[in-house]
């Protein structure tokens, strides 16, 4: 079992490194497979998001794709969703609050999987590097 514990979450980091959504998952890993309740699960997904943000942040600085101000602006707002949502997220009940979450990951999925069949732009809609440029 401990080969599972250890093999699962790396592999679940490095589709979260590419973008595909680990973090989502390794919340479902830890409900079929832990007996975690759903605040410590969230908990762990954001400790487990830490890592596999610092390694997308060494493959960025690599390509010199990190912006100083963008970094800033994000980093102010989402230290201050974090504190908020955290306090709302200890006031509701656990299951609840893993129904919350799961619809919220549904509506996530269905939303990429329509916006990827699309597969273009909406008008005046930019991409993300070049926001991040004019900050």
């Amino acid at each position: 079992m401990f080969i599972y514990s250890f093999f699962i979450p790396l592999i679940l980091a490095t589709l979260s490194g590419m973008g595909i959504g680990g973090g989502g998952l390794f919340v479902i890993y830890m409900k079929l497979f832990g007996d975690i309740e759903q605040i410590h699960m969230q908990a762990i997904n954001l400790v487990f998001f830490i890592f596999a943000a610092a390694s997308a942040l060494l493959v960025h600085l690599s390509y010199r794709k990190i912006y100083g101000r963008a970094v800033a602006v994000m980093a102010i707002f989402g230290i201050a969703g974090s504190l908020i949502g955290s306090a709302i997220a200890i006031r509701i009940d656990g299951d609840l609050l893993g129904k919350i979450f799961g619809f919220m990951l549904i509506g996530a999925g269905v939303y990429s999987f329509f916006r990827a069949l699309k597969g273009k732009k909406r008008r005046g809609e930019q991409d993300a590097t070049n926001i991040a440029r004019k900050l």
